[in-house]
């Protein structure tokens, strides 16, 4: 049985996902992938039926309460559509207590709508939640630090953090900001040396003993004064452009904040901070950026099984 375990794991692990950043939707295989397996032998089929519920797609809080008693066996990985808004929070929390050996949770938020602080309800109940290692976050409304406390307080267990969105948080004017550069920025820019994050980003996942990498997707647009095209001397970590344009135009702050940059405390365990970068019209992003206040299951295609 661990021989053919070890086969069915092989197998399911060279068939390529969906696309993983395509938000709301399960990135999941076919079921199609699994059912030449499935319909193979009684033991194929249990090994296939593990195999495909390792993630579990759920659009609704209501979907993780009828769920199967293997679940808590078989799902190491939890996708959740929370359409939810901040403004009419309902009283249902996202019940984890069916996964009982949960590692990640995958979150994708509907970025039309305010939904900073409806993390909280993914808590329940505590002692499942701590053991989360990997939490990715998609389209959080109002990416301040106030998300990063609530991140903290409610993961206490997380390795490896994930955040995408569209805005991205200025330690210079305090405030959330589409950014923008010169030009096109790299791919990705990797700190090591340094803690790479937001100054209150930092501070408030200093309870997080166990985090040792925090990867940041955020968007951008053109029309800017900055570049990062050519090197990261500013050691860029989030500044927006207006802020750079005003302040960086004197050495001496220039250099005095580049220092204190270098010099933030971080994580205990922090080891690597990678920003992404996708590019993107500021018509395109549906949140207004001054106005912004800070403060269904796995059954997706008709032969789910």
């Amino acid at each position: 049985m661990e021989l053919l375990r070890e086969i069915v794991h092989y197998y399911t692990k060279a068939i390529p996902p969906r696309e993983p950043e395509k938000g709301r939707q399960s990135y999941k295989p076919p079921w199609s992938a699994f059912e030449s397996l499935a319909i193979a032998s009684k033991a194929l089929r249990q090994l296939a039926l593990e195999s495909w519920f390792e993630v579990y797609f759920s659009r609704s809080p209501d979907d993780l309460l009828h769920v199967w008693p293997e679940f808590e066996l078989w799902t190491r990985e939890l996708h959740c559509v929370e359409l939810g808004t901040d403004l009419q929070i309902r009283p249902v929390q996202w019940d984890l207590r069916a996964f009982r050996r949960l590692c990640k949770l995958r979150v994708d938020f509907d970025p039309s709508q305010s939904n900073a602080m409806l993390l909280m309800r993914f808590d329940h109940p505590r002692h499942i939640a701590s053991q989360l290692q990997e939490l990715e976050v998609h389209d959080v409304s109002w990416p301040s630090p106030m998300v990063l406390r609530v991140i903290s307080q409610a993961f206490p267990g997380l390795r490896i953090l994930k955040l995408s969105q569209d805005l991205v948080w200025c330690n210079l004017c305090n405030i959330c900001r589409f950014a923008t550069f010169k030009d096109h920025p790299p791919d990705e820019i990797a700190y090591v040396k340094f803690v790479g994050l937001p100054k209150h980003y930092a501070m408030y996942l200093m309870p997080l003993t166990h985090l040792h990498t925090v990867e940041l997707t955020i968007s951008y647009g053109l029309g800017g004064s900055t570049s990062l095209s050519k090197n990261n001397d500013l050691v860029w970590t989030g500044e927006c452009d207006a802020c750079m344009d005003m302040m960086f135009t004197g050495d001496d702050f220039k250099r005095e904040w580049i220092g204190r940059k270098k010099t933030i405390e971080k994580p205990p365990s922090l080891r690597s901070v990678i920003w992404h970068f996708r590019h993107k019209n500021l018509e395109d992003v549906i949140v207004d950026v001054d106005d912004e206040p800070e403060g269904g299951a796995d059954h997706d295609e008709e032969d789910d099984t």
